[in-house]
């Protein structure tokens, strides 16, 4: 009997996360559509497997830890933006309504004739407040936290 609970609480937590996930994804998919200046969007999270990436434009990034950019961000609640061969890499901390880190924005833009990190940046932060806006709507977004 105590399996089975412990097994229908597994599942239920499971299914929490990946409807969660889903929405999250659904996120991503709809502002990289609103911004043709990005390449590719993802965002990472603390989840009970640690922080990792639970939505991209990508789907071989989902479920990729965080790397240098994603925990950078995040510890120093500072955007690292970054040139890369024929991209920046922007990767911005999430807030929610309180001001708190709950999340990173990585995305990628092409480099353009007048694009600069500090150009990248406040395109960046502009997204990153969609995605605020979005969260704070439904925290529920980001799934289970650890």
């Amino acid at each position: 009997m105590k399996r089975l609970a412990a097994s229908l609480i597994l599942t239920a937590l499971s299914t929490l996360g990946q409807t969660s996930h889903s929405a999250a994804q659904k996120i991503v998919d709809e502002i990289k559509a609103a911004h043709p200046e990005i390449t590719g969007l993802e965002l990472a999270a603390n989840t009970p497997a640690g922080c990792q990436t639970i939505a991209a434009t990508e789907a071989k990034e989902i479920g990729e830890k965080c790397d240098k950019d994603e925990l950078t961000a995040w510890k120093t609640n500072r955007p690292f933006v970054e040139m890369e061969k024929d991209e920046f890499d922007a990767t911005m901390p999430v807030h929610d309504s309180a001001g708190k880190v709950i999340a990173t924005a990585g995305m990628d833009f092409k480099v353009e004739a007048g694009r600069t990190k500090e150009s990248v940046t406040r395109d960046a932060q502009k997204i990153v407040g969609e995605l605020e806006r979005r969260i704070a709507a439904d925290p529920t977004i980001l799934g289970p936290t650890r």
